[in-house]
């Protein structure tokens, strides 16, 4: 670790995704240099996972939470908090908090990190910035509701009729403030809105980069090691269990990225970014969601089980 910037650490919350998450490393070694990487694993017990935890690349750490726990998110939260409170004891500035399913797709340079440092800088209360790319999905609310700001180059939403912060003031990937966040006493709490709520009392609206550099994979597997319904066992036979991984950007589509008018083009996933095998566009996030009559099926399975 000894080549580390003291400006920022990257963690890597993982769970039975090996594949997934040997992707997410690689792509962080290949784009982010000299920063320190951990992956944090909640108890892992899927066994190509394991055998990649045992062998991680040079220069990866690794934090096990105590035990995985069986709700929606395990014991995501909980690895976070210690993420953040291992970043406080490596007196890291920065914090970035991805996920094995996610992607960093470009290299970082001295303007990206001029930008990523000034932004705190300028915003005094601000903890939290968002790193990913926006969903084409969500292309036209985003259009409406997504402003650069007037006295630096960032985006904030302005959504006021959304009922909760949930992504305007926190994401559970982002770049994180760790000294504010500490002396906040800043607790992660089990979901992204109760999360958000807390951190638009403290912190405000977060910032999101208008050069984004990392975005979730399209199509990943659901309920990996669990239990699958079998409309999820369908879609992954059909799509595969293998990341569909973005190549990563080339020096015209970051040109493209950096020298479009920010005010009226979003850093939409769909116009940058290119993966291996071809993808349902807009993209979907969970494999089931390609396949409309799969998720009624999936659906109807829950609620019989219930």
């Amino acid at each position: 670790m000894s080549r580390v910037l003291p400006w920022l650490h990257v963690y890597v919350f993982s769970y039975n995704r090996g594949d997934f998450l040997a992707n997410c490393i690689a792509s962080i070694q290949r784009h982010l240099t000299d920063v320190a990487v951990w992956v944090v694993d909640d108890r892992s017990n899927d066994a190509d996972t394991q055998a990649y935890l045992a062998d991680l690349p040079e220069g990866v750490g690794l934090l096990q939470s105590q035990a995985h726990e069986s709700s929606r998110h395990g014991g995501l939260y909980n690895n976070m908090q210690m993420a953040l409170e291992h970043a406080a004891s490596e007196r890291a500035e920065l914090a970035l908090f991805l996920q094995d399913d996610m992607q960093v797709v470009r290299d970082l340079d001295a303007d990206d990190q001029e930008n990523i440092e000034g932004f705190f800088a300028h915003f005094p209360q601000a903890a939290f910035l968002n790193p990913l790319f926006l969903k084409g999905m969500r292309k036209r609310r985003d259009q409406r509701i997504t402003q650069v700001a007037d006295d630096y180059p960032v985006y904030f939403r302005h959504y006021p009729e959304k009922s909760n912060p949930r992504g305007i003031s926190y994401a559970d990937a982002m770049i994180a403030n760790v000294p504010r966040l500490m002396a906040a006493k800043w607790q992660f709490a089990n979901g992204e809105t109760v999360n958000a709520e807390q951190a638009d009392k403290l912190f405000g609206k977060m910032g999101m980069m208008l050069h984004p550099f990392a975005m979730f994979l399209p199509e990943v597997p659901v309920f990996r090691g669990k239990k699958k319904s079998w409309a999820v066992a369908k879609a992954e036979q059909l799509r595969g269990t293998q990341p569909n991984r973005f190549f990563g950007m080339t020096s015209r589509q970051i040109a493209a990225l950096k020298e479009r008018d920010v005010a009226t083009v979003l850093p939409v996933a769909e116009d940058y970014l290119v993966t291996e095998r071809d993808a349902k566009r807009p993209f979907t996030y969970s494999q089931i969601n390609v396949y409309p009559w799969l998720r009624v099926i999936h659906k109807l399975a829950q609620k019989f089980a219930k």
